[in-house]
């Protein structure tokens, strides 16, 4: 019988337990790029929710103030932002005042709040900008206000 003796007893392990780092190290790191890529896309959808938050709130705050005008239709004029048009009521241009302020309050960046009254319709536009993409947003909603 003759012994064989195999070369890759000592040098076998070595060259495995390399390998094992080896390989601990590329798990490793496609680990962290799907981690990085989880992170981009939570930052992402936090971005969408702002966004769609400050919509959902430009959305609410115009139909108010149709509401508003609809409910007080005989000074529909006083709720015509910046100027108020012609206006009987202090009450009415004290609303109107009182929404603007809200909803410059409400949304976010640079905001304006305009409102108009023109052939028995009244429309509202309001503009801001986009907290975190800095685009110009505009939401505009019209009624019809025939006393």
């Amino acid at each position: 019988m003759s012994a064989h003796h195999f070369p890759t007893s000592r040098h076998g392990r070595a060259t495995g337990r390399g390998m094992g780092l080896i390989d601990a190290l590329i798990a490793l790191a496609l680990l962290a790029f799907g981690l990085l890529g989880m992170t981009r896309m939570q930052t992402s959808l936090v971005r969408q929710s702002t966004e769609s938050q400050a919509r959902l709130t430009a959305a609410q705050l115009g139909d108010e103030l149709l509401s508003t005008v609809l409910v007080d239709v005989a000074n529909a004029g006083c709720y015509t932002l910046p100027d108020a048009g012609t206006c009987p009521s202090e009450t009415a241009r004290a609303r109107a005042e009182d929404w603007e302020a809200r909803v410059v309050a409400a949304l976010p960046g640079d905001v304006e709040a305009t409102s108009a009254l023109a052939m028995g319709q009244f429309t509202v536009t309001i503009t801001w900008t986009g907290k975190d993409s800095g685009e110009t947003r505009t939401l505009e909603a019209t009624t019809d206000v025939r006393p």
